[in-house]
């Protein structure tokens, strides 16, 4: 309960904007492209940074790169082979897409959030575990697999133009 105490305010906020935001995914909705790619983008950039951040003072943050971008490639171009979801569309006339309601946009915000959390609580009570090689590795391609999946999506998406 301790612990609890010292998380920052705006971390409660963030956990509720992401579910806010997940939830008015779970509806279909249209949207233009540069809207569908720059959520997309912002949390690849975040799964960048957090690699970036965790492994910047030690010697693993060239193997932890590689392996959050070989994982995320891997992911993405494997994921995106497939069709784009049931009831997708692009309309040329008004250059949107449709996208239709999903549960998976939320199930990736709570994924990458609590990534991220229970990292930074790891980093805060035992240090030298997460800052060892197998770690860096491990950790870094869980970020590549959501960022992957997250890539894979818009792809999906963009094949319908």
């Amino acid at each position: 309960m301790q612990t609890l105490q010292h998380i920052p305010l705006w971390v409660f906020g963030l956990f509720i904007g992401l579910v806010a935001l997940g939830w008015v995914q779970t509806r279909t909705h249209q949207v233009r492209k540069l809207q569908l790619l720059s959520a997309k983008v912002a949390l690849t950039v975040v799964t960048l940074i957090s690699v970036v951040q965790l492994w910047w003072p030690t010697p693993w943050l060239a193997i932890a790169l590689i392996s959050w971008a070989l994982t995320g490639l891997f992911v993405s171009w494997a994921l995106s082979q497939s069709a784009a979801p049931a009831g997708a569309s692009f309309n040329p006339a008004t250059q949107r897409f449709t996208l239709p309601g999903s549960w998976w946009p939320l199930v990736f915000f709570m994924a990458i959030f609590a990534c991220k959390f229970v990292v930074g609580m790891l980093s805060a009570v035992a240090p030298a575990h997460i800052r060892s090689l197998p770690a860096a590795i491990g950790i870094s391609a869980l970020y590549g697999l959501l960022s992957g999946i997250v890539i894979a999506r818009v792809w999906r998406f963009l094949k319908l133009q």
